[in-house]
């Protein structure tokens, strides 16, 4: 029983600590300091230490020895390209064995998901991860699961901390729609070529964010 209630606290600190970095609330290159985040998750520290040891895994963090958990820096412009091309191929053979699979309910939470994000709030982006995590869950593979979504969150630090533009979610909020209509159509072409679609839109939001912060050609 012990050993259940550790677990789900460091899954707890887990999801909290990925949750802040993704929205931009710990920035790259700073610190976690375990007795910060004690108080700040109000959580034990053998849970928050197992759940730093989880998240360098995932690239969010590094725990570097003699220096901590260190909030990890972006990937380089020629990775974010690799990235991309794995995330269009692997999401959208994920979101084709979903379609098999996705119930009434599932569709509904996509739908209260997009309403949601068509006021266009400032965790959009949070948002927009649950909505295809949804999908990609739908499939039942769940090894080919963690690394979509390992490979999306490997990005979305970026996209998190240099604040999406509106016009940018306007624009996701029509791909989504797409995407819904796709699974309820069961047209599996559709689908593949809306998520492709979607990703893409997000490296092109990438690609302005590192002209802005470098001013050099992507």
């Amino acid at each position: 029983m012990e050993n259940t209630k550790s677990s789900m606290k460091s899954l707890k600190a887990y999801e909290i600590i990925r949750d802040m970095i993704l929205r931009g609330e710990k920035l790259p290159g700073s610190r976690l300091i375990l007795y910060d985040l004690e108080e700040e998750l109000n959580i034990g520290r053998g849970p928050i230490r197992e759940a730093l040891m989880r998240l360098d895994r995932t690239g969010l963090i590094k725990n570097i020895p003699y220096k901590g958990a260190i909030v990890g820096t972006p990937p380089t412009q020629k990775e974010i390209f690799h990235i991309f091309d794995l995330r269009i191929d692997l999401e959208a053979k994920l979101a084709a064995e979903a379609m098999e699979n996705i119930t009434d309910s599932d569709i509904l939470k996509l739908e209260e998901l997009h309403a949601a994000m068509k006021e266009t709030p400032t965790n959009h982006h949070h948002l927009d991860s649950n909505f295809h995590f949804i999908i990609y869950d739908a499939s039942n593979l769940p090894h080919l699961c963690n690394i979509a979504k390992t490979l999306r969150w490997s990005v979305e630090g970026l996209l998190n901390i240099y604040r999406r533009d509106k016009e940018h979610s306007v624009k996701f909020n029509r791909e989504h729609d797409q995407i819904i209509e796709s699974l309820k159509k069961q047209d599996r072409e559709g689908l593949k070529s809306s998520i492709a679609i979607n990703i893409e839109s997000g490296l092109e939001i990438i690609k302005e964010t590192y002209a802005t912060i470098v001013r050099v050609p992507f």
